[in-house]
């Protein structure tokens, strides 16, 4: 963190859900923001980033990922059927040599700085990763993914992740949080949700699911059969004393007490129920749009009818085993074309605060008293619309970033810079 009062001149400020500001500064101290006003002052002790040809943004939430898998790309195909896809990830996973797994880690990690993420919500299973994260420099929700569909192995694994969660409290100022992740009502116990809900309670962390993604998942909700049976029983999973509960993914969640306060990931096959109960629970959302449309779902995320409910929502690249491409600015594009009824700057704000609301990290505005976590776009020219700059089909790269005061990324052709 950055130990010098700081300021950045702008041409545009935009706060999402704040006030904007034209032709001003922004100062930092310590990280954080401590003035932000139109008008620039004729002095100051500091050091200057002079950016007054741009807009400053709050910087973007990459609300799910999986970077973890970033080296299974080219590796695993589209599948006919979600399991045939689940088999094959497992299989290459397996099979990718650390070293490939660590360089793609790394690789990947920077696409997502260049492309402006500030702050990434992230599933993964490999606790030794840990060190690679913490070189990481944006904040990071690291969710700890367990499956577990047998009931008597629920006591042994949460009392793993409660081992892991207690190893690694998040300090003072730290950029990672450890969180809590059942991988999905096909492959976790009832017993198992209920512990982990418990632990995430008792800890005071997030909670994370990933929720009614394909059709399968509530046709095995319903009656107990299909391909998620034949994936538990062929890989000797399956409880034969469960009861399949005979209602959707949301409402099983909610019989089970674990709904509330939930960051559900996906959500594309929901009833029209499951609307009220995710809102009523305190439920989050998080849309991948990219993923989404790899898989080509028939039915995706009811967005805006969610953010009416008063449910946050965010937006997740998921992996690429699932995803071409871990570039934010190509999931908040596709986004416009996947959800056409938000407007240019809704969309931004779901890139933003929504997703720092969705996953319970302190707001990610740009008032006074907030991280000083923020990026920048070039305007064209005076006259250009301040929303439609990140939607520049060309644009693969935000101008500058910063997290907690500090520039993490900065194209070499941005004018000025330190003064």
């Amino acid at each position: 963190m950055t130990d010098s009062l700081t300021r950045i001149l702008f041409q545009k400020l935009v706060a999402m859900g704040g006030d904007d500001y034209e032709n001003g500064e922004l100062v930092i101290d310590q990280g954080r923001i401590v003035e932000v006003r139109s008008g620039v002052s004729e002095s100051f002790a500091g050091v200057t980033h002079d950016w007054s040809d741009c807009l400053i943004l709050p910087g973007f939430v990459n609300a799910h990922c999986h970077l973890s898998l970033s080296g299974l790309q080219g590796r695993v195909a589209r599948q006919e059927r979600f399991v045939d896809w689940i088999e094959t990830v497992v299989a290459e996973n397996s099979a990718l040599s650390w070293r490939d797994r660590v360089d793609a880690f790394h690789r990947e990690a920077q696409t997502l700085v260049e492309s402006g993420v500030t702050a990434l919500g992230d599933y993964f299973s490999h606790p030794e990763l840990l060190v690679e994260y913490q070189a990481l420099p944006f904040r990071q929700m690291l969710f700890l993914e367990t499956l577990g569909f047998q009931s008597g192995l629920a006591e042994e694994k949460a009392r793993s992740v409660e081992t892991l969660l207690r190893e690694h409290p998040a300090g003072a100022g730290s950029l990672l949080q450890l969180a809590v992740a059942p991988h999905a009502p096909y492959s976790v116990s009832p017993a198992l949700f209920k512990e982990l809900k418990s632990l995430a309670d008792k800890l005071n962390c997030r909670y994370s699911c990933h929720v009614a993604e394909v059709e399968e998942e509530t046709q095995f909700l319903s009656r107990g059969e299909g391909d998620f049976l034949e994936l538990l029983t062929k890989r000797e999973a399956y409880d034969s004393s469960w009861t399949p509960p005979g209602v959707s993914p949301v409402r099983y969640l909610e019989q089970l007490g674990v709904l509330r306060d939930m960051v559900a990931i996906h959500l594309n096959y929901l009833e029209e129920s499951d609307l009220n109960r995710l809102a009523e629970n305190n439920a989050n959302a998080v849309f991948c749009p990219g993923s989404t449309r790899w898989f080509g779902r028939k039915a995706w995320m009811p967005v805006k009818i969610l953010l009416d409910l008063g449910v946050s929502v965010g937006i997740g690249t998921d992996s690429l085993a699932s995803n071409d491409s871990l570039n934010f600015l190509d999931e908040i594009r596709l986004s416009e074309e996947m959800v056409p009824e938000l407007h240019r700057s809704e969309i931004l704000w779901l890139a933003t605060i929504g997703g720092s609301q969705a996953l319970g990290i302190e707001k990610m505005g740009l008032e006074s008293g907030q991280p000083a976590d923020l990026i920048g776009f070039r305007f064209g020219n005076s006259e250009e619309d301040w929303w439609n700059l990140p939607f520049d089909p060309v644009r693969r790269q935000v101008d500058f970033s910063m997290v907690a005061g500090e520039v993490i990324f900065q194209k070499s052709n941005i004018k000025g810079g330190k003064q």
